[in-house]
């Protein structure tokens, strides 16, 4: 399993988080989904994208680094 760590700021200090794959999974991935089938289409969402695709995407979000 893959995990990542990502800086977030809670109003005096820099914290640094860390999250497992499956956390976003769980956490992230059904709000992507949900956004990319508005945005291009169940069907098109099911043939074009997976759960690498949200990865990235959270990734990038989150200025995250894998640890």
């Amino acid at each position: 399993m893959r995990y990542y760590s990502f800086n977030e700021f809670d109003g005096t200090d820099n914290i640094v988080c860390t999250m497992s794959e499956e956390e976003i999974r769980k956490e992230y991935y059904p709000y992507w989904l949900d956004r990319m089938n508005k945005k291009f289409g169940e069907q098109f969402v099911r043939k074009m994208y997976c759960f690498e695709d949200c990865l990235d995407d959270w990734i990038v979000i989150n200025w995250a680094w894998e640890v």
